[in-house]
């Protein structure tokens, strides 16, 4: 009986515990967030400094030389595209009268068909939707633009945590590995490694399908004469790292603005769109990502749709990799369940 008792003791100081932790954890979310993006970036960059030390440079050298080089691409990148880019947005806002004003044009005309009355309640009603669909959009980008401001401390400080993370990365890891048994070692190392390739092969497979149709759909903007060429392709790129759903995403807008100067430009956009996405889904995604995932298109479906019932638009670009990770934790749980 008293052994009961000490458990349940235990038990009891061992939940406190763990809800005083979790508590603590939730009010210091942001410094784990600084944390959790130093650790993301270390991950990332890891492989390209574990490729320089190789060439005969000191990991603290290999690290400043990637550092050095990411900030030359970037500024290259940004000299290049932000004052293009800038020029696109300030006509875009300048033109945006003008395509209101058509739009409430073209809803006039279809106030002045001679339709059921109850076809105009619809038209009415789904105009509506629309409008209502379009305002919480451009009130969710504001808001997510504001937070993104809100943390710049921590995007300032998560290189800093990625160098220190990155310099002692064998260190930490053995660490973390000394808090468990040699045989759950060997289990850890071996899933983390699975769940590594993996992720790698996503990130890499993805950014370099997304920057080929950015690119490609920008040139075809720009060579057809649609405006802002430059704001069609980021934008195009950017939704393209969203499975099945981002070439949707952003060839809406990309056909919209080519539609306002005439339907010739609109369909040229839509055939020039319709073709890169077919080499990209038929030629490039195949050769550079083929099956690696393992996961079949109902199930990346649906952890799409469920990713963005969850996160909106985050939830969609974390959702694949979220549930390939997923897959090979459960994979191993089951194994290991019927061992």
């Amino acid at each position: 009986m008293q052994v009961n008792s000490r458990k349940l003791s235990h038990y009891f100081i061992f939940a406190v515990a763990l809800i005083i932790s979790v508590y603590f954890l939730y009010l210091v979310r942001e410094v784990l967030l600084t944390f959790f993006l130093g650790a993301l970036l270390a991950y990332l960059l890891f492989r390209p400094v574990a490729f320089i030390e190789k060439k005969g440079l000191k990991r603290v050298w290999s690290i400043i030389a990637l550092y050095l080089g990411v900030a030359v691409i970037a500024s290259i990148i940004l000299v290049l595209a932000v004052p293009g880019l800038v020029t696109e947005l300030s006509k875009l806002a300048e033109l945006y009268p003008q395509y209101a004003q058509q739009a409430q044009q073209m809803a006039g005309r279809l106030d002045e068909i001679n339709a059921p009355e109850q076809l105009n309640q619809v038209i009415n009603k789904n105009l509506g939707k629309i409008e209502s669909y379009i305002y919480q959009a451009l009130n969710s980008f504001l808001s997510g633009f504001y937070n993104f401001l809100g943390k710049i401390l921590a995007l300032i400080f998560s290189p800093i945590l990625a160098f220190y993370i990155m310099n002692d990365w064998e260190k930490i890891r053995e660490s973390f590995l000394n808090l468990f048994s040699p045989r759950a070692r060997h289990e850890i190392i071996m899933v983390s490694g699975q769940i590594d390739n993996v992720l790698i092969e996503f990130i890499k497979g993805h950014l370099t399908v997304a920057a080929f149709v950015g690119c490609g759909i920008g040139i075809a903007a720009a060579f057809i004469g649609v405006k802002f060429p430059l704001l069609i392709g980021i934008l195009s790129g950017i939704t393209n790292l969203v499975p099945y759903f981002g070439p949707i995403l952003g060839g809406i807008p990309a056909i919209a603005l080519a539609a306002s100067d005439s339907f010739r430009l609109a369909l040229y956009m839509t055939i020039a769109i319709v073709v890169i996405q077919q080499l990209e889904s038929n030629l490039i995604t195949p050769k550079i990502m083929g099956d690696k995932l393992g996961l079949h298109p109902l199930v990346i479906v649906f952890a799409l749709l469920a990713g963005g019932k969850l996160l909106g638009i985050w939830g969609m670009l974390f959702a694949v990799p979220v549930t390939a990770v997923l897959k090979v934790i459960v994979g191993w749980s089951y194994l290991k369940l019927v061992e």
